[in-house]
């Protein structure tokens, strides 16, 4: 079992950074650790590895270890930029990954190896082959290797015909454990960064279907080139419009400043190494997101999900489902997405999607089957159903109606269970109760 094949199966939803401080800046030092769990991160993603300081890093690993975090490891030897490829093609890669891996490869806290980030056209072949090498030479681990956004002209930079084809030579001559992207157009001040936001998450979503794999999305973090600074409410948008597509991965672009350049600003920590605005607001949507619908979502995969109100580029209408027959809210537009649990559970989560106002948002489930509010904490609770299912009553309801207030971005997830299968198993526990007795 991979490490996110073992936080999926524990309930741990994992949420990174991009780490590019080198091991002399304060984001590559074992007191960092305390950043990342105050930001409210499973995952962590080291600093470039330097061999001069492997003690340094060890440590530096040992303490992600003992804070309960897993760790993303930056070292060289591990990414499709590697100057092995040229000195000695994949023999040379190989062979020196695979001493990163006998390096660092066994250590507890380890998640994977970090192969690189948006391979562009004349690298492509190189990246697959790395991601493979991956796999390969470390099947215990999980790879992090994240791809451009998909949209405009994101093809030709890849060097291929459609971003589709991409993905498809992607996953079966990689093999990713999983498909990670960013895309911050949602942060551009025009609404239609908005819908290429959604249809790229469409691009992923469907590549994922076609071969099987997960989904995980770097969101934005700090203001940089025309993409303006992120608001509490944004962030939290990003969070589960994302979770609300499929994905079971997040990432966050990025932690640390550094040195001031173009126009980035006010990351969660500045360029005095200092905790900004961004780093209390991502902490908090972290650490809610952590707390309350982390432990549910983390194994859940998406069947279906709907736009209601306005429907962006790469969404569908709500025309009724399988679950849910109608949803509404009376000023601001939502989604609506089915998901199933490991062993088969049906939920379903409804998000605000607005990232400016807060409405108070109504489900019509089909039928009248049990329905479950997932509560702080990870656990369920239930919940109020508007009308009487007893046909004699004044306020009788066919199908049973759920309210909820929603805050910008915000999402509800519920586990829903048919009424037919309720009954049944109501039935078999009575029957069980008999028998006992007798």
């Amino acid at each position: 079992m991979t490490p996110f094949q073992r936080m999926r199966k524990d309930g741990v939803f994992p949420v990174t950074f991009w780490n590019y401080c080198n091991m002399d800046q304060p984001g590559g030092a074992a007191a960092a650790v305390k950043d990342w769990v105050d930001a409210g991160m499973t995952v962590a993603m080291t600093p470039r590895y330097d061999p001069a300081k492997r003690r340094q890093f060890l440590d530096l690993l040992d303490a992600c270890g003992e804070a309960g975090l897993k760790a993303i490891v930056t070292d060289p030897r591990g990414q499709y930029w590697s100057g092995a490829w040229k000195k000695g093609g994949a023999r040379r890669f190989r062979s020196e990954f695979r001493q990163a891996v006998k390096d660092f490869g066994g250590h507890p806290a380890v998640f994977g190896f970090h192969g690189g980030d948006e391979p562009c056209v004349g690298l492509t072949d190189q990246a697959f082959k790395t991601s493979k090498i991956h796999r390969e030479e470390a099947p215990h681990l999980s790879c992090f290797m994240n791809l451009g956004p998909a949209g405009g002209g994101s093809a030709e930079w890849v060097g291929y015909d459609t971003y589709d084809h991409y993905l498809d030579d992607y996953c079966t001559q990689g093999d990713p454990e999983f498909l990670c992207f960013d895309v911050y157009w949602q942060m551009l001040p025009e609404e239609s960064g908005t819908h290429d936001y959604f249809d790229c998450m469409r691009i992923f979503r469907d590549a994922g279907r076609r071969h099987n794999k997960p989904m995980w999305a770097t969101l934005c973090s700090v203001g940089h080139y025309r993409y303006r600074c992120p608001t509490e409410d944004d962030l939290r948008w990003q969070a589960n419009t994302a979770v609300a597509n499929g994905c079971t991965g997040l990432a966050w672009f990025f932690f640390y400043m550094r040195d001031l350049h173009d126009n980035y600003r006010v990351p969660p920590v500045d360029e005095h190494w200092q905790r900004t605005e961004t780093f209390d607001w991502l902490a908090r949507v972290n650490k809610t997101f952590g707390a309350w619908h982390g432990p549910a979502a983390a194994a859940l995969k998406l069947q279906e999900t709907y736009h209601i109100g306005k429907v962006y580029r790469g969404a569908e209408p709500m025309g009724g489902s399988r679950l849910v027959k109608w949803a509404d809210s009376p000023h601001v537009p939502l989604i609506v997405s089915e998901l199933t649990g490991a062993k088969g559970a049906d939920y379903v989560a409804i998000v605000n999607n607005a990232r400016d106002d807060s409405t108070e948002a109504m489900m019509c489930f089909r039928g009248r089957p049990e329905i479950r509010r997932i509560a702080w904490g990870g656990g369920d609770t239930g919940v109020k159903i508007k009308g009487s299912a007893n046909p004699k009553d004044a306020d009788y309801c066919k199908d049973a109606k759920v309210e909820c207030w929603l805050a910008p971005g915000q999402m509800e997830l519920y586990r829903v269970t048919a009424a037919k299968r309720v009954a049944k198993k109501r039935a078999a526990k009575k029957k069980a109760k008999k028998t006992s007795k007798k």
